[in-house]
């Protein structure tokens, strides 16, 4: 259960990097952050000065996520990330404009269900109930 709420965590901080990450396909904090900049400015449409920041701001944290492998124990991990993730959000709030940022919580909150309903239907074919 802890290893779902985990990845569960994860997935909100990046759908696209958690997904290839459970479907065994191993991204560096870098190839992370580039993908979570490249879904930002297509579907964020963000401008130059943006971008640059936005860039800069995900292999910030990208990086920042990868220290979280060294904590010992699911649970800490988990506040860790949740904490990284909020950081993370304060500033990008900053650098968004009020509409992108809403966007992009209300793709996040798309990708938890839908990460949910995965993490869930691998259960059913485990046998697990």
């Amino acid at each position: 259960m802890r290893k779902i709420i985990f990845n569960f965590i994860f997935v909100s901080l990046f759908p696209l990097a958690t997904f290839a990450q459970n479907f065994g396909m191993q991204l560096t904090p870098e190839e992370r952050a580039q993908m979570q900049t490249e879904w930002m400015e297509e579907n964020l449409q963000l401008n130059d000065s943006q971008l640059v920041k936005v860039e800069a701001l995900n292999l910030e944290y990208a990086l920042k996520m990868e220290k979280i492998k060294e904590i010992n124990g699911n649970l800490s991990k988990l506040k860790a990330a949740r904490k990284i993730s909020e950081e993370k959000d304060k500033k990008l709030k900053k650098l968004l404009n009020e509409e992108q940022f809403e966007f992009y919580l209300d793709k996040r909150k798309e990708m938890r269900k839908k990460a949910k309903e995965m993490a869930n239907e691998r259960k059913k074919e485990g046998g697990v109930e």
